[in-house]
C-alpha cells in the first residue's frame, strides 16, 4: 500500500497532492517530483534537478508487488529531453518475474552550481501493483 505523507516528499501524485513514503537513509537527500497520471498503470514524473557544482549521484527506485508470469514493468528517463544513461547494475525493465520486483536507475549529473536540469521519468506496468517509489541524491 502506498503511504501518503506531506513532508519529505519523494514522488508525488497530482491527484492526491501528497508524497509517497521514502526509506531514504539520513545521508541521502530526498527529492520532490511532480506527477501526472490519467489513470491506469502509467505515471509520468518531472523533476527539476539543481546542480551543486560537483558531480551528484542520483537513485530512482520503483517497487512493485504481486508480479507473476504475465507482469511487465518499465522505467524510462530523459535528462533535458535526451535519453538518460543509467549506471551499470541498474534495472530498467521486468517481464514475467514472480513476487516483488524493483526497478532502479542510478546516474550522475554534473553542472554549474545553480543550473537547473529537467529529469522526466515514465513508469509503465501491467499486472502488478506499484508499492513505493523513491528518488534521492546519494
Amino acid at each position: 500500500m502506498i503511504q501518503p505523507v506531506i513532508a519529505a516528499a519523494v514522488l508525488c501524485t497530482a491527484a492526491w497532492g501528497l508524497a509517497w513514503t521514502s526509506d531514504a537513509h539520513a545521508a541521502e537527500t530526498v527529492l520532490t517530483c511532480a506527477a501526472k497520471t490519467e489513470g491506469g498503470d502509467l505515471i509520468d514524473f518531472t523533476c527539476p534537478l539543481v546542480a551543486s557544482g560537483a558531480s551528484q549521484l542520483y537513485r530512482l527506485r520503483a517497487d512493485f508487488g504481486g508480479s507473476h508470469d504475465d507482469t511487465s514493468a518499465s522505467l524510462k528517463a530523459t535528462l533535458d529531453g535526451a535519453p538518460l544513461e543509467c549506471d551499470d547494475g541498474s534495472k530498467l525493465a521486468s517481464s514475467g518475474e514472480d513476487g516483488d520486483v524493483r526497478l532502479e536507475c542510478r546516474f550522475r549529473v554534473n553542472g554549474q552550481k545553480g543550473t537547473t536540469r529537467l529529469l522526466a521519468i515514465t513508469l509503465l506496468w501491467s499486472h502488478a501493483q506499484l508499492v513505493r517509489t523513491e528518488f534521492v541524491i546519494e
